[in-house]
């Protein structure tokens, strides 16, 4: 008796398994390939009256056919078992839904311009860029948007430069809470007198020039993420110490980083209770063709930074030039806490105007016509290996906020050895390419996602969808799942919060718990019972401690024509142009006799247009977003109250 019980139970379990991994089809539709002796016609007279009520051409070539049937009125089981049984179908499966792979769209953010310009953070092929040719910073966003560490510690990084724009609203200053603003006195007595906003180098005081390469420089790095302003830096939350000392003399320059280094070290020797956190430093300057040897002292900065946990971060040439043979300072300095930068373009190939060196030049990075800030509260792009060099700089600061406490731990016991992991993690996380395979130590660009991953433990979200749409008749229930997959190395916990919870929606249950490499499936259930026909709305909020929170927008569209299929011939849809500025236009074309209706809607899942098509076979379509922000849109084409066609739509 315990034996067939425990069979009962396995099956059970097997039988459930297998219906929870079974990939999403269409409603009302078979894919049929039938033997070259048998044509369409034949199969359609043989089948009729057992639900098949008519049928699309996918493959002439293939004899493969879409069927179409009326789901409230024929079991697809059934249907399909029959059709798989007769002698003239070879295959007979439903109709799929594919998904393009793209990144989880929920931690993207709305800065105006992300999308359209920002391509060395997300390169949809904008411009006339190569799709995926980015530092995938999108999906690392998932894991952290950067600013504080696992135990506590606010992340900086320094910006040495020609200056910076302290009032610039898109960036977070770091500031010397230690120090009393213009007294003339060295309050915290640490060697500067008034060093409140960070170092002027060249006049030996705190007084931060304005300086356009500077603040442009400091908005590739750290510019505030999610804000509705500018851009985005690859930190959202990390805090910029600007210290102006990077021309006229090698004296400069080493004033400058003697300042880096005195902050950390204080931080260092009073366990964070003064100083500031320097994990990196930028350095988009240099001496072109300097032989290292001559530069002892500088060199020897950059080793005493390392020392105390301090990568520098170096821009190479602005010169076709092999660093190996002509050499470059810094960037052909042998210090091993120093990493060396050249360009690369929205092709991933080197930029020609850029310095390379199969010994000398660590990696590539984007730095071809990059939009980041100007002084004045104004933005721009500017191209170099200046720009290249902060996105490995911003890069450095993330991966810190990703650590997690036992290696930070290991970071503060040892930081030379924590600033020599970071700097493996970033190396060894590029994308391979090609192009830069004989010119770069590593033969690859910066990718930010695979370098967390070098040193990251936790848990990785992965949504699917990363938006749900339903439908359903007035007084019933349906149910819909959501599947939540940890592609992490650890164990994840997580809450479920639908906001606002409306009557018509509940989850399955309120906290998760999923194992690495394994998925939930999130139930959803819909009444419909007392709603008026029309569209609801909601946002349900997934919630870690350990990850940022995610939201998935939530539509559920109540008719009375759900599951009407009979006769209906579906509606194409095509944008243009996409991404667009302004406006966009939809052109359709083969609307059924019963017409669609188009919705277009944001990120939280509001409906910003919505238009009834009358069944005609064109209709051009024109949607006026001027004073939309830019960003992702979605747009869904419902026929009924089937959704028979959704994707995505940028705004610039």
């Amino acid at each position: 008796m315990k034996t067939t019980l425990l069979g009962l139970l396995l099956l059970l379990f097997i039988s459930n398994l297998a219906l929870a991994q079974q990939p999403k089809a269409t409603d009302g539709e078979l894919l049929v390939q039938l033997s070259h002796n048998t044509s369409i016609e034949q199969l359609m007279d043989q089948v009729g009256e057992v639900g098949v009520v008519n049928y699309q051409t996918v493959s002439a070539r293939f004899q493969i056919f879409l069927l179409f049937f009326n789901e409230s009125k024929t079991n697809r089981q059934d249907l399909l078992s029959t059709l798989l049984n007769h002698e003239g179908v070879v295959n007979a499966q439903p109709n799929h839904l594919v998904t393009e792979r793209e990144p989880d769209e929920t931690c993207l953010p709305d800065d105006p311009f992300f999308f359209s310009s920002q391509w060395s953070l997300l390169n949809t092929g904008q411009g006339g860029g190569l799709p995926g040719a980015d530092i995938d910073a999108s999906p690392a966003w998932d894991l952290t948007t950067g600013g504080i560490t696992a135990l506590g510690d606010t992340i900086i990084i320094a910006i040495v430069d020609g200056g910076s724009d302290l009032n610039h609203e898109d960036i977070n200053f770091w500031k010397n809470r230690f120090e009393i603003p213009n007294n003339n006195i060295d309050d915290d007595l640490n060697g500067y007198v008034d060093d409140i906003n960070g170092w002027n180098a060249y006049n030996h005081n705190g007084n931060i020039p304005l300086h356009n390469h500077g603040i442009h420089v400091t908005g590739i790095a750290a510019a505030i993420g999610n804000n509705g302003l500018g851009v985005t830096g690859i930190n959202w939350g990390t805090k910029v110490m600007p210290v102006a000392g990077s021309s006229t003399t090698e004296a400069t320059v080493v004033e400058a980083l003697s300042y880096v280094f005195t902050q950390r070290e204080r931080y260092n020797l009073t366990n964070g209770a003064e100083g500031a956190f320097v994990v990196a430093d930028n350095c988009s300057f240099g001496v072109d063709n300097g032989n290292p040897q001559n530069f002892p002292i500088w060199e020897a900065m950059y080793d005493s930074l390392g020392q105390i946990g301090v990568l520098s971060i170096a821009a190479t040439a602005n010169q076709n030039w092999n660093i190996d043979v002509v050499g470059d300072v810094p960037t052909a300095f042998a210090t091993p806490y120093m990493i060396s930068v050249t360009n690369t373009t929205k092709q991933d190939i080197k930029y020609q105007s850029a310095g390379y060196g199969k010994t000398t030049i660590d990696l590539g990075a984007p730095g071809s016509i990059i939009m980041s800030c100007r002084i004045n509260n104004a933005y721009g792009t500017s191209s170099g290996t200046s720009m290249a060099t902060p996105h490995v700089t911003g890069a450095v600061a993330l991966l810190y906020a990703a650590a997690d406490s036992s290696f930070m731990i290991n970071y503060k016991n040892d930081p030379a050895a924590g600033a020599l992991s970071m700097k493996e993690a970033i190396l060894n996380g590029v994308d391979y390419l090609p192009a830069l395979d004989t010119l770069t130590v590593t033969g690859g660009r910066l990718n930010v996602f695979n370098s967390i991953k070098q040193i990251y433990l936790g848990p990785i979200i992965h949504l699917d969808p990363c938006a749900v749409a339903d439908s359903i008749e007035p007084n019933k229930i349906k149910t819909q799942n959501l599947i939540l997959t940890n592609t992490g190395s650890s164990e994840l916990n997580f809450t479920l919060e639908i906001a606002g919870q409306p009557s018509w929606i509940s989850t399955s249950a309120s906290g998760y718990q999923v194992q690495a490499a394994s998925e939930a499936v999130i139930q959803l259930t819909f009444n419909s019972s007392g709603l008026s026909t029309g569209t609801y709305q909601c946002v349900l909020l997934i919630q870690s401690n350990l990850l940022p929170d995610k939201t998935v927008p939530i539509t559920l569209i109540v008719d009375t024509s759900v599951g009407f299929t009979e006769n209906r011939r579906e509606a194409t849809i095509q944008f243009y142009p996409n991404p667009f500025t302004h406006s966009i236009n939809a052109e359709l074309s083969q609307i059924n006799e019963h017409g669609v209706r188009l919705e277009i809607y944001n990120q939280l899942g509001t409906v910003l247009f919505q238009k009834d098509i009358d069944p005609q076979n064109a209709q051009l379509l024109e949607w006026n977003a001027a004073g939309q922000p830019s960003g992702m849109y979605y747009y869904r084409l419902i026929s009924g109250a089937k959704e028979i066609d959704h994707g995505k739509i940028i705004k610039q």
